[in-house]
């Protein structure tokens, strides 16, 4: 069937209506929720402690970071016959077992080159820890790299009492000012702490577990099971607990530090398996989580698919800029105005520019963390990395079922001077 051109153009403006008005729905939404992240709702009381905590350490090849994270747990103002550490030593050929020994760790050494990565190695040192018969009411999930600030498991157990089931901790950076992408990674961190995950758990809807600072009632996962099927096992195990009709909680003040890349090549690779994981689940879990939505009326489901779903939105979001700067400066008579009418071309442009290098929420969440002035400069390297997720997200697209593991190599056992 042969179509006149006039007719062609017509039906292409309206397929650009049509994408632009549900990316600025997208952002609109977020915007609204992220509103929700200007205050701290009252933490549950303080009560004495009581949940007996499963404390996992997964570590490849971390001797020379993992005592560290062990002496931060040791020093928990926590009983200490509340909690026992353990450590999976995942295909290691350095001394990280010993050197757990040597810091108070039981340690479990893993070998198994097909099931690799963290998911795997803690599901096997799950099944180890069961076999033994001891009973813990919650497991905390840490990296080998990090520290923990002394008040964590106090500040969890507030929230276990409270009846919460899956806590995630406030996640912090060791080394935010060694170069700018360990800054740009920080930045972003600052902004998603206040306006994501503060946010969500202000209004009953579900915080995004982060891979470490990740507590879990053991009775949850006797429930839904620990079997990863992805690169992103945090994320999977978030979603499979809002399946369930759980949603995680956020502790403000349980921190723990993490360690980020310092070049591009090591943030481009872990940001990959991000993303491929991401992936993944979007196409295995949205059908589930839109008949959950739909039939339950949840909006911690239609939240989480905003979340899954921000990839791709964001790959739209470069697009149709670049399609309205065409028009724009073409000058060419456009009928159909961006967003359904509601926003022209230049008004479009101009919205994305100020969100993406100069973001009100973004300077609202530094100001709000109170980050220190020396770290300001971030910002405005932050749009350059950003650009960086651009081709990132269409390679982890087209890629997602690649399950190669890309081990980040730590170097810093401190936290940074700040």
């Amino acid at each position: 069937m042969h179509l006149e051109p006039e007719i062609i153009r017509q039906l292409g403006y309206v397929l650009l209506a049509v994408l632009q008005a549900g990316v600025f729905v997208l952002f609109a939404y977020q915007s609204v929720m992220s509103l929700f992240g200007f205050y701290q709702r009252r933490k549950p009381p303080l009560r004495d402690p009581l949940t007996r905590f499963a404390v996992l350490v997964a570590a490849h090849n971390e001797a020379h970071v993992i005592s560290d994270v062990l002496d931060s747990l040791a020093w928990q103002e926590y009983p200490r016959d509340l909690f026992d550490v353990y450590v999976v030593a995942d295909n290691c050929t350095d001394d990280t077992a010993d050197v757990a020994r040597g810091h108070g760790a039981i340690v479990y050494e893993r070998t198994d080159t097909v099931l690799t990565g963290k998911g795997h190695a803690i599901g096997w040192l799950l099944a180890r820890i069961k076999s033994t018969g001891t009973s813990y009411d919650m497991m905390a999930i840490f990296d080998a790299d990090n520290l923990v600030s002394a008040n964590f498991l106090r500040e969890v157990d507030r929230y276990a009492q409270a009846g919460h089931r899956v806590v995630q901790g406030y996640l912090d950076m060791k080394n935010p000012g060694d170069t700018w992408i360990s800054l740009s990674c920080a930045i972003g961190y600052w902004c998603t702490n206040r306006f994501w995950e503060l946010a969500r758990s202000n209004i009953g809807l579900a915080s995004m577990l982060g891979g470490t600072g990740s507590c879990m009632a053991m009775s949850l996962i006797d429930e839904i099971g620990w079997n990863p099927h992805s690169l992103t096992e945090d994320l999977e195990f978030t979603i499979k607990c809002v399946l369930q009709g759980v949603h995680p909680t956020w502790a403000w003040d349980a921190h723990v530090y993490d360690e980020k890349p310092l070049t591009m090549r090591a943030s481009w690779n872990q940001r990959m398996r991000w993303m491929r994981g991401h992936f993944q689940l979007g196409f295995r879990y949205a059908g589930p989580l839109w008949k959950r939505f739909f039939t339950r009326f949840d909006m911690a489901a239609f939240d989480i698919l905003v979340y899954i779903g921000q990839p791709i939105w964001m790959v739209f979001s470069y697009l149709l800029v670049l399609v309205n700067v065409v028009i724009y400066f073409a000058r060419t008579a456009v009928p159909v105005r961006a967003s359904a009418g509601i926003v022209l071309p230049w008004v479009w442009i101009a919205l994305f520019a100020l969100e993406w290098f100069a973001p009100p929420m973004l300077v609202a969440a530094l100001l709000l963390q109170k980050v220190k002035p020396k770290y300001w400069w971030g910002v405005f390297l932050f749009a350059v990395y950003g650009l960086t997720w651009l081709p990132l997200d269409f390679i982890a697209l087209f890629t997602r079922n690649d399950q190669t593991w890309f081990h980040t190599i730590h170097k810093q056992a401190a936290v940074s001077s700040k």
